[in-house]
């Protein structure tokens, strides 16, 4: 193409703004999670999909949105892509329920889709072949630079703000993108690289995201509580490999698929590499949703902490990358990516070192391993499926990386949220139907301990999660090593048996690892555990920074009486640690029951059932999935003492 260079300068700006900001988006969200959690009032459950339903729209139509703008112009494309994923990101600050949130994510997601495979096309068209690379080196470095930047840059605005700064302190970049797009590429004439095809596969790109949100849909909700019950969970799951099998079907018949299902069967090398990098990315939930957690949550680390531990993993794979590709020529690519993938399993069981009392140094050593591990399989990889598939199709392989990376990573995601949740429901379950039942006065006392220590976020119970993980996503890198070895032939009944072997030595190895390591979670354990902290008898949801805030708090607004003429001694003594001593909560743990429509709609005799009985998890009329134990086992004086402040204190007597 024959440009000025102030035009080319000018295009590539606008390329690599929406490059960085696409990048930030999948390094930005890992870190918000808890915070999110916490201050819409949701569960882990249900934000996870915050980050899966981008995932899902972004992965769905991006082959087809790669291969439609061959035809109707990539600047377009490009254009439309860069406003509507802009346009959803600023909308994002002001979502005012996880709901809300989880839609407009989808619209995000097909934003990125739009754009994200122009950007090498429009690149390429205007470097030509000689300074191709030049060109495709920049918009790496500008992911890479989202990747490394994003997690540090999260973390120093959730840490003064809360999550929705991830939003909105980005909003004059993605005004500015906007305006990029359309002054850099023009209003009338896009770039047009060929000539409009008279038909697309429009059906395959509709079976591949509806497959893809059933499965995950399914893996997702089906080990969390009572959802294996819930028949239109399986029927959702069960319609997501039905979709599957017509996408495989319509790629096959289709004249112009959106992939080449001969790319698979005429090549080993390829579909081996094509299943390693997409097993990688499933097994990133460990460090890029689990970790950040329990830095945050369990250990008490500050946002910006946890975001420079994923910014070192991240420098990491940026540096060691260009080597690694460089090497493989030599070398040979299988080598590199098997090593590769060893070094990140070795990271990921350095994790096992974490405890309650590990610092973000203590770490950055798994970190560093990880992130060079990484760093050695992309590069080969990827060269290894390019070299593979015939050269005129390039292009589609080129649009598969990001199918694979993207399916990949969300499934990881799906399976691993949702053993997050399992873990922390069936504890928190056994706890509070433990309360619920009639029980010595010492057996009760070790249940209160036991939610005053932070019950399913405890960093103990964090801890046990992350080391689960460990053991689930470093068995799913099995897949990716032997898909790494040379010279070994894998059909399909090879690449199954893989598959299931990796599953099974996880599933042996999480259940050994639990059949051991949860004492400290029995109720007596934790009991001892709180009496050997004499000098913190109170430690609240295992935040001992929180206990002399919580304390001090309580006794400087603590009143005489109520309004009523109620002690709320009672009330100190079994409640603020939860909700606080003015009932707005305690800052960070989003518990507050100020003006509560659910209680006001009580008289005092309802409210002393309700502290009676307790609330499960799936209870109808829970927003966030906590549980609150029964307190049946207090005397009754007591249990009326609460339940009459709690009605004063809404200032809605009866």
């Amino acid at each position: 193409m024959e440009l000025s260079k102030g035009r080319i300068f000018l295009i590539m700006t606008s390329l690599v703004l929406s490059s960085v900001m696409a990048s930030l988006d999948s390094s930005f969200t890992p870190i918000a999670i808890p915070d999110m959690i916490d201050k819409l009032d949701s569960s882990t459950s249900e934000v996870v999909w915050v980050a899966l339903g981008y995932l899902i729209a972004a992965s769905g139509p991006m082959l087809l949105a790669a291969k439609m703008a061959d035809g109707i112009g990539h600047a377009r494309f490009f254009q439309i892509g860069t406003l509507i994923y802009s346009l959803a990101m600023i909308a994002c600050s002001w979502a005012p329920d996880a709901n809300t949130l989880i839609a407009i994510r989808f619209i995000q997601g097909f934003g990125m889709a739009l754009f994200l495979p122009t950007t090498f096309a429009i690149a390429t068209a205007m470097y030509g072949p000689e300074k191709r690379g030049s060109a495709l080196g920049i918009l790496q470095a500008a992911n890479a630079v989202g990747f490394v930047m994003g997690p540090v840059f999260a973390g120093w605005l959730i840490d003064a703000y809360d999550w929705t700064a991830i939003f909105w302190a980005r909003i004059p970049f993605a005004i500015l993108a906007i305006l990029l797009a359309f002054l850099a590429l023009g209003f009338k004439h896009p770039f047009q690289f060929s000539e409009r095809k008279k038909t697309y596969d429009y059906l395959g790109a509709v079976y591949l995201t509806v497959a893809l949100f059933g499965i995950l849909y399914g893996c997702n909700k089906l080990p969390v509580e009572d959802n294996h019950l819930d028949p239109s969970t399986w029927v959702i799951f069960t319609l997501g490999f039905a979709f599957f099998v017509l996408f495989i079907k319509q790629e096959s018949k289709h004249s112009d698929p959106l992939i080449d299902l001969t790319l698979f069967s005429n090549s080993n090398d390829f579909s081996k590499a094509s299943i390693a990098f997409a097993s990688v990315f499933a097994s990133f939930p460990v460090y890029l949703f689990i970790l950040p957690i329990i830095m945050i949550s369990g250990l008490e680390m500050k946002a910006w902490d946890a975001g420079l531990a994923l910014g070192l993993a991240a420098l990491a794979t940026l540096l060691i990358s260009p080597i690694a590709g460089k090497k493989s020529d030599k070398i040979g690519p299988e080598k590199l990516c098997m090593m590769g993938a060893l070094i990140t399993a070795i990271g990921y069981l350095c994790l096992f070192l974490v405890s309650a009392d590990s610092t973000v140094l203590s770490i950055l050593p798994a970190m560093a391993l990880i992130g060079a591990g990484t760093g050695l399989f992309f590069s080969p990889n990827n060269n290894l499926m390019l070299s593979s598939a015939p050269p005129e199709r390039a292009g589609m392989v080129s649009g598969l990386f990001g199918v694979l990376r993207q399916s990949g990573y969300a499934l990881g995601f799906a399976i691993t949220a949702s053993l997050f949740t399992a873990i922390q429901n069936y504890f928190d379950l056994q706890w509070a139907y433990s309360s619920i039942e009639p029980m010595s006065q010492s057996s009760a006392l070790s249940i209160t301990d036991i939610y005053h220590q932070g019950s399913q976020w405890s960093p103990e119970m964090l801890i046990f999660i992350l080391h689960i993980g460990v053991l689930l996503c470093t068995s799913i890198l099995i897949i990716t090593f032997i898909n790494s070895l040379p010279k070994i032939q894998l059909n399909i009944t090879k690449h199954s048996i893989v598959v299931a072997s990796s599953l099974m030595i996880a599933f042996l190895s999480i259940a050994a690892f639990s059949l051991t390591a949860p004492g400290f979670l029995k109720e007596d354990v934790l009991s001892a555990n709180l009496i050997k902290k004499d000098k913190n008898p109170v430690s609240p949801f295992g935040m001992s920074s929180r206990s002399f805030e919580i304390i001090a708090t309580a006794n400087a607004e603590k009143t005489e009486e109520s309004d009523n003429n109620v002690s709320n001694d009672n009330y100190d003594n079994r409640c603020v640690f939860c909700h606080g001593s003015n009932l707005e909560g305690i800052p960070g743990l989003g518990i507050s029951i100020k003006d509560s429509m659910f209680l006001k709609k009580m008289n005092v005799d309802e409210i002393v059932i309700f502290l009676k009985e307790g609330r499960m998890p799936n209870s109808s009329d829970t927003l966030s999935g906590g549980v609150m134990p029964g307190f049946a086992w207090m005397p009754e004086e007591e249990i009326q003492d609460i339940a009459m402040f709690i009605k004063s204190a809404n200032n809605n007597p009866q």
